[in-house]
């Protein structure tokens, strides 16, 4: 608070000195000029049988329950006169430091003779309608209003004097309210409400009233000291933010909004069943929580270069969720001004499009897949049973055989990585969990089926960690495991199962490393891409396989060089919060 700030007689203290007076001050207690009041005690101005009333509003004022005060007292004037006044009291921030804030209004002065007229009192807030009511006299007439009650109401002063307040009551005011402040007024307590009033012209306006008893030297409530302030703004805020609210809890896409700072100021029900963090979890954080790793740090330096400087962004981005799993979305964030044109939140919206872009791959991929690998294995199939219609010799039908088994086989595998699509696709699959405790199973049940190969399982951390959707996972694990034994190039194929799971991290790595020739780099490159052509495209559906059965869990799947020879393949496998 600044010195130019305080009108009226006023005076700014602590611990009961006077740091600061103004002149009007000064000129209602006969004091000569600021610099003879600055030290004193305030008590040394005020009769003695109040003051001990006025000690105990400043403690209230700067209790816990801080509010603006009002208590009718005797000013001592220098000449020994006493002048009669009501003292309002609110906390402020001087220099620095929390003191208290007095101005006075005498009461018993006509307004012509006042030393500071009447419509020149104001408080501390100037935008704050104040008024005075006489709670000795019948219906508690109003003695006093300020310049902004008038201009709140669109009345005169000389047509709100001697009335009570009641009269900005209309057909739209509530019964609730209006019985709340009557009670306070019965019960000489202070209260604040909320009340539809009406001006002058008939316009309709919210009213934030607010009355606190002001008591005299023997304690009896001598006047009641208003304050009002027009809410209107704020209600349509308030109504306008819980429609919009309302919409956006009804949309199927994630939605939060942020202040300025990225701080999270609310999420809608889609943002807590894709996240699985709740409001309660969200509210106060950054969106920080759904960072997955996957986008490195310009990408976010251009992010928030672009929404600061008041622009939309877009883009597609992965998120985890508070479990741990990955998903992809497109996010877009709009910049949210106020009615100064000044950014005031930013709204982000982000449709999960996991989903859409797997049912899309799958479809190109089948696709193809169905056109090509199936139409060339019928072809094949086709051609030798030609063959062995022409009675061929014994060598000719055996290797027409051969080729007609080879390529049933590879139909029949066809089928079956189709039917686990169809099942991860439609969400049959068995959503029983998984510990990595029961993988050892699995895993011996993989060494008795490919028993001319060496397959070596190393586990870290806590083995009963659970895999949420376990059928899922052992697709994918399967799947890695037949494809580093089948197409291995050595007589005595090496598979190292290598399993980490820590025991507070949302997700496990498992590394299948081989020492086959290798997934070739081109290969992986489509998967990583996520589109294939005509003239780009993998060799069978099973990397294909693997990193969709990984991406409906929410996991990743990644590939590297194994040394000297091989590869190997890393899966991040999304955990639940519990062991099992």
């Amino acid at each position: 608070m600044k010195p130019s700030e305080l009108v009226g007689p006023a005076v700014v203290h602590s611990g009961g000195i006077v740091r600061y007076a103004n002149d009007e001050f000064c000129v209602l207690v006969g004091a000569e000029a600021p610099v003879a009041v600055i030290g004193e005690s305030l008590a040394a101005f005020i009769s003695e049988s109040y003051q001990q009333q006025l000690s105990e509003q400043f403690d209230q004022i700067t209790g816990e329950n801080a509010s603006v005060r009002g208590v009718a007292l005797e000013l001592e004037h220098k000449s020994g006169t006493t002048r009669d006044a009501v003292a309002v009291s609110s906390g402020v921030e001087w220099e620095g430091e929390s003191c208290v804030y007095t101005s006075f209004i005498d009461l018993l002065e006509p307004e012509e003779h006042r030393i500071v007229p009447l419509r020149e009192v104001a408080t501390h807030q100037s935008p704050i309608g104040v008024t005075i009511a006489d709670a000795s006299r019948e219906d508690e007439p109003l003695i006093y209003v300020n310049d902004t009650f008038s201009e709140l109401t669109g009345y005169p002063r000389e047509e709100i004097l001697g009335q009570n307040c009641r009269f900005l009551q209309g057909q739209a005011t509530r019964a609730e309210p209006v019985a709340e402040l009557r009670a306070a007024i019965e019960d000489e307590r202070p209260t604040t409400v909320e009340l539809r009033n009406y001006r002058k012209d008939g316009s309709m306006f919210w009213n934030r009233v607010t009355i606190s008893p002001v008591e005299d030297e023997a304690g009896a409530v001598s006047h009641f000291l208003g304050f009002q302030r027009d809410i209107t703004d704020a209600k349509i805020h308030e109504r306008q933010k819980v429609l919009f609210e309302s919409h956006l809890d009804m949309t199927e896409q994630v939605v939060f909004i942020t202040d300025t700072s990225g701080v999270i100021e609310y999420v809608n029900p889609a943002f807590e069943r894709v996240t699985g963090y709740s409001a309660g979890e969200a509210v106060g954080k950054t969106p920080q929580i759904l960072n997955s790793g996957k986008q490195d740090e310009t990408f976010y330096e251009e992010l928030w270069e672009t929404i600061t400087a008041g622009e939309t962004w877009e883009a597609e981005l992965t998120n985890r969720t508070k479990d741990g799993e990955l998903y992809e979305a497109r996010q877009k964030i709009v910049p949210i001004t106020d009615d100064r044109g000044e950014i005031s939140h930013y709204l982000a919206i982000e449709p999960d499009i996991t989903d859409a872009q797997l049912t899309q791959q799958v479809v190109d991929v089948l696709n193809r897949i169905l056109r090509h690998n199936v139409r060339t294995s019928v072809n094949v199939i086709d051609g030798y049973a030609e063959v062995l219609e022409t009675g061929p010799d014994d060598a000719q039908r055996e290797a027409a055989l051969e080729k007609i088994r080879e390529h049933t086989d590879t139909l029949m595998q066809i089928s079956e990585q189709t039917t686990a699509i169809r099942d991860l696709l439609s969400g049959q699959e068995d959503p029983s969990p998984l510990t990595f405790r029961q993988l050892r199973s699995l895993v011996e049940r993989y060494r008795e089926t490919y028993d001319s190969a060496h397959i070596d399982l190393r586990m870290h951390g806590s083995p009963d960690r659970t895999i949420r959707n376990g059928n899922v996972f052992q697709i994918a694990f399967e799947e890695v495991i037949e494809n580093a034994v089948e197409h291995s190039d050595r007589e005595t194929p090496q598979v190292e199962i290598t399993v980490t799971v820590p025991e507070e991290s949302a997700s496990a790595v498992v590394e299948i490393a081989d020492d086959g020739p290798g997934i070739p780099e081109s290969e992986w490159e489509i998967i990583r891409s996520g589109v294939e052509t005509p003239l780009s495209h993998t060799k069978s559906l099973g990397l294909w396989l693997v990193y969709w059965s990984l991406t409906v869990l929410g996991g990743a799947v990644d590939l590297s060089t194994n040394e000297p020879r091989g590869s190997v393949l890393v899966l991040e496998v999304p955990l639940t919060g519990e062991s099992e």
